[in-house]
């Protein structure tokens, strides 16, 4: 049988802007990691070594690591459940199937219902919780659509940590609906909604909002992609907060793979794993941002698709 980690509202980290740390959550990821790894559940050596370079021209501060395993050989194992006193072994840490990098968990709700990969607010919360559990700066959760790269028609998110500082923890929006307080990320092409919390009781609250802007694409058969990361806030810099990212982009075919860049929400995050040894030295930031930019929504759709959202907080 599994571990247990319970969450308590009192034992939360918002702080992207610290040194990396652990406390007993990410102690217990990581050991049940490493247990995995020392039993031979793995088939391929999970290297913390990868090579890794920062594409930073514009103070984008993109990262991108060399990880050809990725596309090659899979596993599944169950690490521990993600409880709080009303509910046990009802959100499951598993490892993933394909990891990207070392400590690289899915994130199950309610996994005996087979529920498909339509994002809920349960999911979203328990997305904001794994975050915030952990104090280590660079976490994040992501969730990917269907044919927004979903791996599985099968609920769940990734939870997994950066390397370094990324660029949606820092990254400028600009007040999108004020009475929703909902950003919007519009710095390229491609755009996201995005909301802050700075405690814990904005919680159920925020993930309503997202669940409704969610809903909307997913009934609307519109791809996306959710962030969840520590950062600053959309306001001041010197205030730490929850940020929560909805990017809405083209939809991916049957899970096409392109040669160099291929966007599902960790790589919008900020971090690319990439297969190809002359891809990860020729990559630039410049080409990065054009590969970015070329799985944004045409103009008009997207202003439709803004359109919308307003309407949807204003009623």
């Amino acid at each position: 049988m599994w571990k247990h980690f319970e969450f308590h509202s009192q034992s939360i980290h918002f702080s992207s802007q610290k040194n990396e740390q652990f406390n007993e959550f990410d102690i217990l990821l990581r050991s049940e990691w490493d247990r995995a790894v020392t039993e031979g559940l793995f088939t391929f050596e999970i290297t913390h070594d990868a090579q890794r370079r920062i594409l930073d021209e514009n103070n984008l501060h993109y990262i991108i690591e060399l990880n050809p395993n990725r596309y090659e050989k899979r596993h599944a194992e169950i690490l521990f459940s993600f409880d709080n006193e009303q509910d046990k072994d009802k959100y499951l840490v598993i490892i993933n199937n394909s990891p990207i990098r070392p400590y690289h968990v899915l994130l199950v709700p309610n996994r005996e219902l087979e529920q498909s990969q339509v994002l809920n607010i349960d999911c979203i919360l328990f997305g904001m919780k794994f975050v915030v559990s952990s104090a280590h700066p660079y976490i994040l959760a992501a969730f990917n659509s269907l044919c927004g790269y979903a791996s599985m028609n099968h609920l769940h998110m990734h939870g997994i940590y950066i390397p370094d500082r990324f660029f949606l923890q820092t990254i400028k929006c600009t007040l999108f609906h004020t009475k929703s307080n909902c950003y919007l990320l519009d710095s390229f092409d491609i755009q996201a909604f995005a909301f802050e919390c700075q405690h814990v009781k904005e919680f159920e609250r925020t993930a309503e909002s997202v669940y409704k802007i969610t809903n909307y694409l997913s009934l609307s058969n519109i791809a996306h992609n959710v962030v969840i990361a520590k950062g600053v806030s959309f306001s001041s810099f010197s205030i730490d907060v929850l940020r929560i990212f909805i990017w809405i982009r083209q939809s991916v075919v049957n899970g096409k793979m392109f040669e160099r860049c291929n966007f599902a929400a960790i790589e919008l995050a900020g971090f690319m794993p990439l297969q190809h040894e002359n891809v990860f030295n020729e990559l630039t930031d410049m080409t990065l941002r054009d590969d970015l930019n070329g799985i944004a929504l045409s103009t008009e759709e997207q202003e439709r698709i803004k359109d919308d959202v307003k309407k949807l907080f204003d009623n």
